[in-house]
């Protein structure tokens, strides 16, 4: 049986699956302790960096955001596998990296043809439902990952009366506030002239008035997110929840989604449970250590009482079974759009190492075609009117970069031919050749330009008899 939204067939959807459940769930319900299993709140929020209050951004109004993270556990140095969409879903849905399961391009639509998972691969709520809970999603129906579909439904049900009637449940809500085309906030409209603007970002009136936008729909955001947390509360469990939020990868703007620099890949994690439910938990606390998106999917595994299977590539970064923190953290892109881009890196507390395997390219070639401040910046760019630290996004990439993030956050600075950063960039450059073999990274997916052409040409034609109406399929 598939999984469809159609309104009609939902709740008797929802009452087939989850009729058997009840039974599991008198079983399953506890612990090997004997305490109650926790519910799971997953929230995903599109395009989103970490551009809130609680991360010390200015000029926004995140209050509901910034009381979850005072009662829960803020990561600071949290990332994502990829910088694009789905293929960053993919990697949390599955703890794997998305070249591991044949998700690494963006967007891969007829006539380019979707691959099963590997032998023995699922998604995360294989094992949650295996251990007793109910699954839903239930808001935004987004499920564009790289890979076919599972055979198995992913979830049981996007009707939430009926899910928490079923506890233990998980639930998945999906937020597209953040995602473009964006839309003013007329609660809480950005006053442009305090926004803070990043040393490679022009200060022109359109890089403000763009960044102002985007951060309007961190503050529709955190509406929406006010309402659930009621909703949650009303429903009688919000103390019984384990609440995890995410973004899915970084900011629609420059140097954000598309690219391997923090702004990217830099993950808003914030955790917010009652201590009951996660022994040892200290909320307003916050925490530097290095986590992965593929952390994700054996978290909320154990959690939830159940095994992860030993494909998976994370690690355990919450409760009781908390496994070791990470030294390194990777990421990678491939194919964004029409835009062939290999490009890796890993990055350690202090360092990010980052090669480029088309060096010749420029940053303004492979970013997004929508980023306003860019098409100003680059009419700037030709009259030689940029500083280097702006200029540099216009010129061709150097073929490895290193940043010392530490004395160098906005990584403008490249260390690579430094001498007191040779033995670094050996470090560096071995761990990621390292993981480039032991993960399988051999460049393996490669496309028919002509077929992604075609899987464009069409993919537009869709966008266009539908324009108007916020579709799962449109990530630009």
């Amino acid at each position: 049986m598939s999984f469809t939204t159609t309104k009609n067939t939902i709740p008797l959807l929802a009452a087939l699956l989850l009729a058997p459940l009840t039974a599991l769930h008198a079983a399953d319900a506890t612990q090997s302790n004997g305490k109650a299993k926790p519910n799971i709140v997953f929230i995903v929020a599109e395009d989103l960096g970490r551009d809130m209050g609680c991360y010390g951004t200015k000029g926004v109004h995140t209050p509901n955001l910034d009381r979850l993270a005072a009662e829960g556990i803020r990561f600071t140095k949290a990332f994502h596998t990829a910088s694009v969409c789905s293929p960053c879903r993919s990697s949390f849905m599955t703890g794997m990296y998305p070249t591991q399961v044949y998700s690494q391009n963006m967007r891969i639509h007829p006539p380019l043809v979707k691959h099963a998972l590997p032998a023995g691969v699922n998604i995360f709520t294989k094992y949650l439902r295996d251990a007793g809970y109910a699954i839903g999603l239930c808001n935004y129906q987004k499920m564009d990952w790289g890979f076919e579909k599972p055979v198995v439904t992913p979830y049981d049900t996007n009707d939430w009366d009926q899910l928490v009637q079923n506890q233990p449940f998980f639930c998945q809500f999906q937020f597209s506030s953040t995602h473009r085309p964006f839309r003013p906030c007329k609660e809480h409209p950005v006053d442009r002239s305090r926004i803070e603007l990043p040393p490679y970002v022009a200060d022109v009136p359109e890089a403000r008035e763009e960044q102002g936008q985007y951060l309007e729909n961190i503050n529709l955001l955190d509406m929406e997110l006010g309402d659930l947390i009621e909703k949650l509360k009303a429903a009688g469990c919000y103390e019984d929840t384990v609440i995890v939020f995410i973004g899915d990868n970084g900011p629609p703007t420059l140097r954000g989604k598309g690219f391997l620099y923090d702004l990217g890949i830099a993950m808003p994690l914030i955790v917010r449970a009652p201590e009951r439910l996660l022994p040892g938990f200290a909320p307003g606390a916050v925490s530097e250590e290095l986590v992965s998106s593929l952390d994700v999917a054996p978290t909320f595994i154990d959690l939830a009482g159940g095994k992860s299977p030993s494909s998976m590539e994370g690690r355990i970064f919450l409760g009781k079974n908390k496994q070791p923190a990470l030294e390194y953290v990777f990421a990678q892109r491939d194919r964004h759009d029409l835009m062939i881009d290999r490009v890796r890196s890993v990055r350690s507390r202090q360092f990010k190492y980052i090669r480029n395997f088309q060096p010749h390219l420029t940053h303004y070639a492979t970013g997004l075609k929508n980023v306003e401040a860019a098409k100003t910046m680059k009419k700037l760019f030709e009259r030689n009117t940029l500083p280097p630290e702006q200029a540099g996004f216009f010129q061709p990439r150097a073929g490895e970069e290193l940043y010392d993030l530490s004395a160098d956050p906005f990584e403008l600075q490249n260390l690579v031919g430094t001498p007191d950063y040779a033995k670094i960039l050996g470090t560096m450059r071995g761990a990621l050749q390292k993981w480039i073999v032991d993960t399988g990274d051999d460049d393996r997916l490669k496309e028919d330009p002509e077929a992604v052409a075609e899987s464009y040409r069409r993919f537009e034609e869709e966008v266009k008899s539908k324009r108007g109406k916020r579709k799962g399929i449109s990530d630009e």
